[in-house]
């Protein structure tokens, strides 16, 4: 079958939306499949209501809208509409009819993938006031569980690759600055590290990525883009320092060889997320949290071979000032190098474009070295108080700039969330007080430190993470839809609908 619903009145009359699969989702919300123009009709919500596809019509659902839904003249809660009703969003809103082709197949293969999502999700959510905690996923025929030897070989690898690389680290530096200032300085080093990832950790509170990736992350950028840097960078200060003397050596070193290899370098880290990792690599704020991580990883290793030497050399007044002036002035400068990076991968992660999914890393990459470049010449070319103006109108500014970027991405994805997620609450699927909670930062994160007294701590987690990551499947599959493309969320729906109807009778 396929629905038309054609609007009759309002900024959208004349056009016409066709329904054959999944929901309309309708309101002045930026993410509503027919949206009402925000400023001028607001006597509709920003999700008033939607439209759902059922296998045997079309069921027209009120989202608690402040001014109603109305089916031919009679305001409704929930309805099936039928061909020739007419709509009304609101008391003398905007209007609409129906009409209803009860031949029409579905032809879109991404229309029927997603139909077939709707129907295993109906069948998961049959009676939700009953517990679920033991449906599986339906009629999907049972298949034997895969070889877990492949799986076991790559964490043996990785396991082993970062003890290797570890151990070159450590023997750097204790051959750079000895083995008892090496070790103060890894203590000084490490110890704010653990500091410095809880803001990051917390803005990516509606949907945390898993520990185990995330020190990954960590141990790619202290481990594999340290080691890389410190090859690169002292092959080309060598080379120019022989040629042209140690100033020169010191300057192409500090300005052009460090932002372009240290950046490119951290920078395979987030490719590498972004193409084998995808299905945790979801938008912009996970481009930012991931590059932080990246970054704090290879800062703080940088940090313990600058605070060796300045112990071994000066002692420890010098180990104090320089503590202060990079662990505590400007623990976060690499991280917002990084980020740059980390933006543009988000942004090719959300784009369904072929061209921006290639520009956007490439541009964000070459603000991450602008940046890093600007950073260092301060210091190297311009002397102390070049450098001491610099961070006050430059660095300062700009590293506020991009703090509140991040809070609006957080803020957006807040949004986003609330608009795909009004649905699965409207069904009850999710309660409406589960959901509140999972889009505030301060109410999960409230809720999930009481689970750590009363035992729920890892259902509370589980749950909260199943919810954002539903919430942002709906997201991908709208988009995908609208452009006419593919997206994984297809079949990663119906897995977090069961995951989140596993957990929630347990928190």
């Amino acid at each position: 079958m396929k629905l038309r619903l054609t609007v009759n009145s309002g900024t959208l009359a004349g056009r016409v939306y066709e329904l054959e699969s999944g929901f309309l989702t309708i309101g002045r919300g930026e993410n509503c499949s027919i949206r009402f123009d925000p400023k001028i009709e607001r006597i509709a919500s920003k999700q008033h209501a939607f439209i759902e596809a059922k296998s045997d019509g079309f069921l027209l659902i009120d989202n608690k809208s402040l001014n109603g839904t109305f089916v031919n003249a009679e305001r409704i809660e929930r309805t099936r509409i039928q061909s020739g009703d007419s709509i009304q969003f609101g008391r003398h809103g905007i209007t609409a009819s129906v009409q209803i082709d009860r031949a029409s197949t579905l032809a879109d293969p991404a229309a029927a993938q997603f139909q077939q999502i709707q129907e295993v999700a109906e069948r998961h959510t049959d009676n939700f006031q009953k517990s679920m905690s033991n449906i599986g996923l339906g009629q999907l025929e049972a298949v034997p569980e895969p070889s877990r030897t492949g799986r076991y070989v790559g964490i043996g690898f990785t396991i082993f690759a970062i003890v290797f690389m570890a151990l070159i680290v450590v023997g750097i530096m204790f051959l750079s600055v000895g083995i008892v200032p090496a070790v103060i300085a890894a203590v000084i080093a490490f110890i704010p590290a653990v500091l410095y990832l809880f803001p990051l950790v917390w803005l990516d509170r509606y949907d945390p990525e898993p520990l185990w990736l995330l020190a990954l992350a960590f141990a790619w950028g202290a481990l594999v883009a340290v080691i890389f840097s410190i090859v690169v960078n002292s092959v080309v200060s060598g080379v120019v320092e022989a040629n042209f003397g140690m100033e020169a050596g010191l300057a192409v070193g500090g300005v052009i060889s460090a932002p372009i290899f240290e950046e490119s370098s951290k920078g395979i880290g987030l490719l590498i997320l972004l193409i084998f990792f995808r299905k945790y690599f979801d938008d912009i704020l996970d481009g930012i949290v991931f590059a932080g991580v990246i970054a704090l990883g290879f800062a703080t290793v940088e940090n313990v071979q600058y605070y060796g030497n300045a112990l071994g050399q000066s002692g420890f007044p010098a180990l104090i000032l320089l503590f202060f002036m990079r662990g505590i002035l400007s623990p976060f400068a690499h991280v917002t190098f990084t980020s740059m990076t980390g933006i543009g991968c988000g942004i090719a992660r959300e784009s369904h474009s072929p061209f921006v999914r290639i520009i956007a890393p490439v541009l964000g990459y070459v603000g991450a070295v602008f940046l890093h470049a600007l950073w260092n010449g301060m210091a190297i070319l311009g002397g102390f108080e070049s450098f001491v103006m610099g961070y006050l109108f430059i660095e300062i500014p700009f590293f506020l700039i991009f703090v509140g970027f991040a809070f609006y991405v957080m803020h957006r994805q807040n949004k986003i969330l609330k608009e795909m997620l009004a649905i699965d609450i409207a069904r009850g699927l999710i309660p409406r007080e589960h959901g509140e909670t999972a889009v505030s930062a301060f109410k999960s994160s409230a809720w999930l430190i009481g689970g750590i007294f009363n035992g729920k701590f890892r259902a509370r987690s589980r749950y909260l993470r199943a919810i954002g990551k539903l919430g942002l499947s709906y997201w991908h599959i709208q988009r995908a839809t609208a452009a006419q493309g593919q997206t994984g969320s297809f079949q990663q729906n119906p897995i977090l609908r069961d995951e989140v109807l596993r957990w929630r009778d347990k928190v």
